[in-house]
Order: C-alpha cells, then structure tokens, then sequence
C-alpha cells in the first residue's frame, strides 16, 4: 500500500477504455480487467492493490503519486506502485515513433543528457576510465530507446493502424500489440535485439580513432541479442511466435522488455 498520511496513486484508464459491468474493456485488443480504484492510499487494502497492480501490467492503466514525501521516507518506504505511464500508440510509422520516443525521454532524458555530459567533461580532464563509464551507460540507455523503437517501427510496418499499447514504468517498456502472421511476429521480435547494432554501425568509420569506443557499443548491442535466450520478455515472444501456424495470427501478443541496466 501507499505510504505517507497524505500521500496516494492515482489511477488512470488510458484512452479508449470502456468501463462496464465493473469491468475495464480495451474493444481494440479484445482486453477486459477488473476496475481497479480510482486511487490507493496507506487505508487501502492488499485486494485492491492487487487488482490496480493488474491493470498497471495490462498496460490500461496509468499511475502518478500525488503528495509530498521527505526522501528519508521515500527510501525506507518506496512506493508499493511506481509511477507509470501508459498509452495507447497511435497510428502511422513517424506519429507512433515521435509518440513513444518522448515517453521513454520522460523517463530517460536526464540520464541520456548526464551522462552524455559527464563523458565529455572526463575525456576533457583526462579521466578516461570515468570517461569509459560515462560513455557505457550513454551507449546501454541509447540502445534501449533503439530497442523499442526497433519494435514498434518493423510493427508499423506491417500494420500501420494496429491497435497496441506502451507503457513506460521504471526505466523498464512493454509493447502490448495485436497479433500478426508468424513471419511479421518474427520480424517484429527479432528488430528489438537487432536494433542497437545501428550503434557500432555508425561508429563503424570511426574505429580506427575510436575503438574502445566501437567495441564497447558492439558488446552493448550483443548483449539485447541475448534476451532472446531467456523465457520471458523477446525470448517468450519467440517462442511463442515460432509454435504459431504459418499463416495464423498471433493471440494479444504482450512484449515486454525488462532490459534496463
């Protein structure tokens, strides 16, 4: 539950959804949860907070914190919900992808800019392991932005208006879409892990000036190809996407991505 006398979540359906029945009902994906509250505080009990956390994995439901806490307090109680962001992706390949960059920004903006900036500043005085450090964690949040768009831009692809949801939680994105045939659910997996090679690629003329830079965004990249071997996340959506028939679409495919560093 949430802590803090005056602190609450509140709770957000995203657009298009319908309530009925004490139902929340997304006709698009075919998606129907249990209502959560409209907020939970410290009052609230386990059930309710086990049907908000439903709606937030759904990827229904948005949720932001509303009152102030001290950071002492935050740190020996966080939060029992982090705050999320949800939405509905809109139709088109720029639209969709202008959409879902700035909402993984919102989240990852200012680690993007700090350590970009702080790479610069210890290559400047010297400190090139800092320096080496600083330019690793540019290069991991880069390819996870890539990560995503990679996703979402080969879904586009093949189905410009298909209904599907992000959700941005904790540094951590999840692509809810609708089912396509299994050549196109193959393509639209594998492009995630695929993606962050654009990164060495572009470094790639460059290797000779740079190549502990170029090697380090190439063992970067590698490592998005390895979430493919694991069971959930792309791997769970390989898996599912190779036992599908040929031509037969996918069931509500759920994509989520639990790649941040």
């Amino acid at each position: 539950m949430v802590d803090g006398a005056a602190r609450r979540t509140e709770l957000h359906p995203i657009d298009g959804v319908v309530l009925q029945n004490g139902k929340w009902n997304f006709t698009p994906l075919g998606m129907s949860i249990p209502a959560p509250p409209q907020f939970l505080t410290r009052e609230s009990s386990p059930e309710a907070l086990i049907v908000a956390r439903e709606s937030l994995d759904s990827g229904l439901a948005s949720a932001r914190h509303v009152g102030h806490r001290g950071l002492l307090n935050k740190l020996l109680h966080p939060d029992s919900l982090p705050a999320t962001e949800s939405d509905a992706v809109l139709p088109g390949m720029a639209r969709s992808q202008t959409q879902v960059l700035a909402m993984m920004l919102r989240t990852l903006g200012w680690p993007v800019a700090f350590s970009a900036a702080t790479w610069w500043v210890m290559e400047a005085v010297g400190l090139r392991i800092f320096a080496l450090l600083s330019s690793l964690a540019f290069l991991i949040l880069v390819s996870l932005i890539l990560h995503e768009l990679g996703h979402l831009g080969v879904f586009r692809l093949f189905a410009p208006s298909g209904p599907a949801l992000f959700t941005a939680r904790s540094g951590r994105f999840r692509l809810v879409r609708c089912g396509l045939p299994k050549h196109q659910d193959l393509a639209v997996t594998f492009a995630g892990p695929v993606a962050p090679f654009l990164l060495p690629g572009l470094l790639f003329p460059f290797q000779v000036w740079l190549p502990l830079l170029f090697w380090t965004s190439l063992v970067v990249a590698g490592s998005h190809l390895a979430l493919l071997l694991r069971n959930d996340g792309d791997g769970g959506m390989l898996r599912m996407a190779l036992r599908q028939d040929r031509n037969g679409p996918n069931s509500q495919s759920a994509a989520p991505h639990p790649d941040a560093r």
